[in-house]
């Protein structure tokens, strides 16, 4: 799937639709390998922010969901001025709030919070928070600055993902290490049954954050909440074999059953 520009847009879990002025970038979703997925999680994919323009343009008769997303910081006041209601989502239910964090234009979050807008706003098609696209996207800055506004990094997304299960599966250590010291409890399972250290077994293909999170004596040996998978089942099945040598090391048993009495070494098979 590719975008026609650099801005940041989520993708739709389901239908697709094509945004305007959206950036080049391609989905991947041949990780799933086998029957056994976690239910309803999906990695959706995010294009690279655009920077400022360089070159001179006339952002006068842009609207404000477009210079927002380009960080044109005096266009936006000035439609805000004018009586634009900064609490007023788009088309696609989602607020200007959302597209600053997806965009990292703190300036702008610290101005439209200043004139109203709701720092946790659920919108668009994942129904997500603002902190939600922060964290999706990697933007640590942003994640500490809407949690100074008091954003709750514990509430969960349209798929039943909170922040820290986003920013473990799309391997945004910082974020993880971040929301952990923020008190985020690094066993949590998201609403459908799975720990940050699963999804970064499932997904991420690297060291980090799997290491950051057993430094964190996270529990190796739990199991899913629906099939009963170990994070070493999980990474079994992504073929990750970073993350398996992680969880051997840390005393992983390779004689955890799953729901279907399937052993982690049956599974290699």
């Amino acid at each position: 799937v590719r975008y026609r520009s650099g801005l940041c847009a989520p993708s739709p879990p389901r239908a697709r639709r094509a945004l305007p002025d959206v950036g080049p970038f391609t989905l991947d979703y041949s990780a799933f390998r086998t029957e056994i997925k976690p239910q309803s999680h999906y990695n959706h994919g995010y294009g690279e922010p655009l920077g400022r323009k360089t070159h001179i343009d006339d952002y006068s008769t842009w609207d404000i969901v477009k210079a927002t997303q380009y960080g044109i910081y005096e266009r936006c006041r000035e439609l805000v001025e004018a009586g634009y209601d900064v609490r007023q989502p788009d088309k696609e239910n989602v607020t200007l709030l959302h597209w600053a964090a997806i965009n990292n234009r703190i300036d702008l979050v610290k101005y439209y919070i200043s004139k109203g807008a709701i720092v946790d706003q659920l919108g668009g098609d994942l129904n997500s928070t603002p902190l939600h696209w922060a964290t999706r996207q990697g933007h640590l800055s942003m994640v500490v600055q809407l949690m100074k506004y008091g954003a709750d990094p514990s509430l969960i997304d349209g798929e039943g993902c909170s922040c820290i299960h986003l920013a473990a599966q799309f391997g945004h250590t910082s974020i993880v290490a971040y929301l952990i010291a923020k008190g985020q409890d690094v066993d949590m399972m998201d609403q459908n049954g799975m720990t940050p250290l699963m999804w970064a077994a499932y997904r991420t293909h690297s060291v980090d954050p799997t290491r950051l999170l057993l430094t964190f004596n996270v529990s190796v040996n739990l199991g899913d909440k629906y099939h009963k998978n170990t994070a070493l089942h999980w990474a079994v099945l992504a073929g990750n074999t970073t993350v398996i040598s992680l969880l051997l090391e840390a005393g992983a048993n390779v004689d955890a059953q799953n729901i279907k009495a399937i052993l982690r070494c049956h599974m290699a098979l």
